[in-house]
């Protein structure tokens, strides 16, 4: 199947949803992710003050999650602006769009779950 038409008000309310799991996701990861630089921050600036090794690369090594939101905002933006009833998706934008299966949904679902942040959607990605 090359492309199918869907219902706009359903596929807005999908993309609402997903886009709303998203950002709580990771306003979640990004609050621990806070919270890991603090520790670590802590901990070498103690072995600084005490003169032990300390280890800076510690905290550039840590991963910042990162947030996808405008993803969502825009399609909802362009299904919005459709003057159309329905909106006609192919494969590739159903599978994200609908199925929440984005091309950075790999990276993201490491870089949350690094933190101890994940969801039922996020478990088949991370690893």
């Amino acid at each position: 199947m090359k492309s199918i038409k869907v219902n706009k008000p359903e596929l807005l309310a999908v993309l609402r949803k997903n886009r709303d799991e998203h950002r709580e996701t990771f306003l979640q990861a990004q609050a621990a992710y806070r919270e890991t630089v603090i520790a670590v921050l802590d901990e070498e600036l103690n072995a600084a003050k005490n003169g032990r090794l300390f280890v800076l690369a510690r905290i550039t090594a840590l991963v910042q999650p990162s947030d996808h939101t405008d993803d969502y905002n825009r399609v909802i933006g362009m299904v919005e602006m459709d003057t159309a009833t329905t909106v006609e998706l192919d494969e590739r934008e159903y599978s994200q769009y609908v199925d929440d299966n984005w091309g950075w949904m790999m990276q993201f679902a490491n870089e949350v779950t690094s933190y101890g942040v994940s969801n039922a959607k996020l478990a088949r990605y991370a690893h």
